[in-house]
């Protein structure tokens, strides 16, 4: 190496020295690179230990699951595999429904009506997943199985159906199927059990648990819970139900065909093809969610007799409380619907429903089909109105005579009775003819008061300043006063209002025509203002009804007026008194001359005087 070179490379060792000299780290860098090298050991401890601790938590689960699985092996038997799992659920739907199905139990979740909403506006469900709990119930050997404490393997599943089952072995299971059409508010569900003979307790029923915390669907809490109850049908039997006012159990005495869960205005059914078994309970209790209305639970006993295989036939039907959609069903559901007893649910069945439904397949606007349907109503009636007009004129046309007898006999009513029906005779007077034709209209008045009140069809159906025709139109809301919340209410009812001045108006024509004494008069008007307390809490389809009924009448009598001629009756009634022939007697007149004598009058003298 010559002595450039080695001057070169003295030079760069130099360089080097004074450069690492120039760039040795400070003290205060020193001290930060060691707490960076200690949280670096720190951070690697750490993670040793928590693998660590991971390692024995997983030994220790593993030690408790394997102590899970042999006590699940002990209670349950080969079913003890389906005891453990991950829920998971599918959803199928069709034009009307929404349902949800879950493999823990392999049972439906819940229910959605597609195409209606609460009265917040809200989805309107008729089971929620949170509230409705239903399973199968057996007794196997010692231990009472519930079928949603196990999860059930899928086995199909397409548009419309879907397949559960849960296996002892491949010869041996429970098999749920549910079918949904593609449209309509029914689900068919079969339950097949296949080689359980030896498993299930002989002659032991497999009970169908069903409940539901029923949650508020409409606006009146009150309104609505008192309409929330069960009813049942038993074979040959009509519909029945448990208290809608008072909770209560009940065990059902007889094979019963259906049980519903009914509501104000929708229910879920559940019918059975071969039938519950006797010994059935139903039982309504206070809701288990404040928010609720009220908790209906159903144990429904599937009869087992031990057969190796055996398949049970139910319908659900999850859908509105409307007349003809029941009535669609084919097994009498429709008589949930409260449309009176006797004639006034005749009436409804085969007059009023059938005038609402033709008019409701033209119409849209159910202010409208109320119209028509009062005017075709009173022009039903009208020649028993006339009827009545006629009578009643000629009534009054007889009061002057009348008082007069009444002012000669003064307290002796029985002598005033006899002289009146001799007068009736001789007139050709039928006393009761103005009253008969109306104690006639009376039952069609009651059963659109049944009717219109649960008719599904005016729910959340506006008119006028009326936003749901199926409860009370407000148009002033004052709050909860003391006693008059209780009379009244707190709102004020426009359409009731009008109802009852109308019905004043009507008294008052009434009155005239009549001409009633004045401590009638003054009872008649009080009427009118006791029904407005009561009506002002009902539907506004009905006092809007009731309403055009009176404006109707008002109406008809105006016109009978025009056509009666009072002189041409003072003619007829004169004329039926001086004709001669024979005195026959009505059979109104003879009963009214054998009641006098049994009173001790001697009708035979009176005629004689």
């Amino acid at each position: 190496m010559d002595r450039n070179s080695m001057i070169g490379l003295g030079l760069i060792f130099l360089l080097l020295i004074g450069y690492f000299y120039m760039n040795q780290p400070s003290d205060k860098e020193l001290a930060i690179q060691k707490r960076y090298a200690d949280s670096i050991a720190l951070v690697k401890e750490a993670a040793v230990k928590k693998a660590e601790a991971d390692r024995l938590e997983r030994q220790k689960r593993d030690s408790v699951t394997l102590k899970d699985t042999a006590v699940l092996q002990a209670k349950y038997g080969t079913l003890a595999s389906h005891a453990t799992g991950k829920e998971s659920e599918l959803v199928t739907e069709n034009k009307e429904l929404r349902i949800t199905f879950t493999n823990k139990g392999g049972r439906i979740k819940q229910v959605e009506l597609k195409n209606y909403k609460t009265d917040s506006r809200a989805h309107l469900l008729l089971m929620d997943k949170n509230n409705s709990p239903n399973y199968l119930e057996f007794q196997s050997g010692d231990q009472v199985i519930r079928s949603d404490n196990f999860y059930w393997d899928l086995v199909s599943q397409d548009a419309k159906s879907v397949v559960y089952r849960l296996s002892y072995s491949p010869a041996q299971y429970i098999e749920h199927v549910y079918t949904v059409s593609p449209e309509g508010f029914n689900v068919d569900h079969k339950i097949r059990t296949v080689g359980l003979n030896g498993l299930i307790k002989p002659n032991s029923p497999i009970s169908l648990h069903w409940a539901n915390d029923v949650p508020l669907q409409e606006r009146e809490l009150e309104k609505e819970k008192a309409l929330t109850t069960f009813y049942f049908k038993y074979p040959e039997e009509k519909a029945d139900y448990i208290s809608e006012t008072k909770f209560e159990a009940l065990t059902l005495e007889n094979k019963t065909e259906w049980v519903s869960f009914k509501q104000q205005f929708f229910n879920t059914a559940v019918y059975s093809k071969d039938g519950f078994a006797k010994g059935s309970v139903l039982k309504t209790e206070e809701p288990k969610n404040a928010r609720n209305i009220k908790y209906l639970s159903a144990k429904l006993d599937l009869p087992y007799a031990g057969e190796p295989e055996r398949t049970y036939d139910i319908r659900f039907y999850f859908g509105p409380n409307q007349y003809k959609l029941l009535k669609e069903q084919n097994i009498g559901l429709d008589k949930i619907i409260p449309l009176g007893w006797g004639i006034f649910g005749w009436i409804n069945r085969f007059m009023i429903i059938p005038i609402f439904n033709f008019l409701q397949g033209f119409l849209s606007n159910y202010g409208i089909i109320i119209l028509l349907l009062t005017l075709i109503i009173k022009t039903i009636l009208l020649p028993l109105v006339f009827k009545s007009y006629k009578s009643t004129a000629k009534m009054r046309i007889l009061k002057p005579e009348m008082d007069e007898i009444k002012e000669r006999h003064k307290d002796n009513m029985q002598a005033v009775q006899m002289e009146n029906l001799q007068l009736y005779k001789k007139a050709g007077v039928n006393p009761l003819g103005g009253c008969l034709p109306m104690l006639l209209q009376m039952p069609i008045l009651v059963a659109v008061f049944q009717f219109v009140p649960s008719a599904f069809e005016f729910r959340q159906q506006s008119f006028l300043w009326a936003d749901d025709l199926s409860i009370y139109d407000s148009i002033w809301t004052f709050g909860k006063l003391p006693v008059i919340d209780y009379i009244y209410g707190d709102h004020v009812s426009l359409f009731t209002l009008l109802m009852t001045i109308s019905t004043l108006i009507y008294t008052r024509m009434n009155n005239q025509l009549t001409g009633v004494n004045e401590q009638m008069k003054y009872i008649s008007y009080l009427m009118p203002v006791l029904f407005l307390g009561f009506f002002n809490k009902y539907a506004a389809a009905l006092t809007y009804y009731y309403f055009l009924s009176n404006v109707v009448t008002f109406t008809q009598q105006w016109a009978i007026k025009k056509f009666v001629d009072e002189d041409k009756l003072k003619a007829q009634i004169h004329e039926a008194r001086n004709k001669k022939g024979d005195d026959k007697k009505s059979a109104f007149q003879k009963r009214l001359e054998e009641m006098a004598k049994a009173r001790g009058v001697d009708t035979a003298s009176k005629k004689k005087k």
